[in-house]
């Protein structure tokens, strides 16, 4: 038989064709923003665990994508009257498969944003709320894998409705949960970097800059707030026709899932957006800042590395060691020097590479002046 993408025809109407879209569509631009962030990440100096997770992420969004563009094949999209048994069974499973394809990706997903907050923050309450995050994010996605498996008893009266005497949960109450669950999620996992991003001082223009990147955040919770909307009536149709009734809903997956990939990757775009939008990112200042009488500031500055776990914290002179990609960020004032002599001082800031087995130690060389 023909490949078939969805198309609808005068005799028989198919509503197939705009899951097929999305299918393709975002999880080819959810791939090229990966394969980015991978080919950034390589750049400054090693992968680490969220990157691990987030391609993770993206193999099962590609699996998913596949499973529903084969269930559109086989008629996915059309009324189940206008479908052979044999073929409406082979879509019904593919949708199965799918189902639990796009919990796996959901919850890869967000245990991808918290292990990039462990590579990025280190202060200790943070973290533990991130394992503590991880941990809940993981048992709450298995446990409804393991619903999803097994939501029909037996297994197989979710494609083959001819089996007598089935035990099923309530489809509604079980899509419902989920989709209130997962946007508390998401609203919590958004709003976590906020207390620690806001002990930096930063300029405006960086603040409007940081700003914009939680921002493109929250539209994982728009789009699921969207496919919530329309939980309700799929579920319902659903029961009347399981081939057509729940295109809406399956359509708002695919999307949500592949848009939650791309936020994820948005952080460490950063450097690359530092070329094209110089006045929100960039770090440059003056090399050699005085004040209206002259005298040189000293300021304390806090280093962060989008790219590394940790903060830095060091004395001095402001500096920029962008070949590390590293960002920093003033946090203290001026203060005009005492007189005397000036000493020059190396600042080495060590930081913990992720990317090593045993955890050992490297030294990063800074440069700084401090006055004495």
């Amino acid at each position: 038989m023909a490949y078939e993408i969805g198309l609808s025809t005068p005799e028989v109407p198919n509503r197939g064709f705009p899951l097929w879209v999305c299918s393709v569509v975002f999880v080819i631009v959810a791939g090229m923003f990966v394969m980015t962030r991978l080919a950034v990440r390589f750049h400054y100096r090693g992968l680490g665990t969220d990157d691990w997770m987030i391609l993770a992420s993206l193999i099962g969004s590609i699996i998913l994508s596949v499973t529903q563009c084969m269930a559109v094949h086989h008629g996915y999209g059309k009324h189940s009257r206008d479908l052979s048994e044999h073929d409406r069974e082979i879509a019904l499973k593919w949708i199965f498969v799918a189902q639990v394809m796009y919990k796996v990706v959901i919850t890869i997903n967000k245990t991808s944003f918290l292990c990039l907050y462990l590579r990025i923050f280190i202060q200790p309450v943070f973290r533990w709320l991130c394992f503590a995050g991880i941990a809940f994010l993981n048992c709450w996605g298995l446990g409804y894998i393991l619903v999803t498996i097994f939501q029909c008893r037996p297994i197989a009266y979710f494609w083959d409705k001819s089996i007598a005497n089935p035990n099923c949960v309530d489809t509604k109450a079980q899509w419902l949960s989920y989709a209130i669950i997962n946007i508390v999620c998401d609203a919590l996992i958004l709003i976590m970097p906020l207390y620690p991003i806001s002990q930096l001082r930063l300029p405006r223009a960086k603040r409007f800059g940081l700003a914009g990147i939680i921002a493109l955040g929250a539209f994982v919770c728009v789009i699921s707030i969207i496919r919530t909307t329309t939980l309700a009536e799929s579920a319902n149709n659903q029961a009347k026709d399981a081939t057509s009734g729940p295109i809406p809903a399956v359509i708002w997956s695919v999307v949500e899932a592949n848009t939650g990939i791309i936020c994820a990757c948005l952080p460490v775009f950063k450097q690359p957006l530092q070329y094209v939008f110089p006045n929100l990112f960039s770090s440059q200042e003056s090399p050699d800042p005085t004040d209206k009488k002259g005298a040189r500031p000293t300021r304390s500055v806090v280093a962060t590395d989008p790219f590394r776990r940790g903060v830095y914290s060091a004395s001095g002179w402001w500096h920029h060691m962008s070949s590390h990609g590293l960002d920093v960020f003033h946090v203290g004032g001026r203060e005009k020097p005492p007189l005397g002599i000036t000493q020059i001082t190396d600042v080495h800031v060590t930081y913990q590479d992720d990317t090593r087995s045993d955890a050992s130690w490297r030294p990063m060389r800074g440069y700084s002046r401090m006055e004495k």
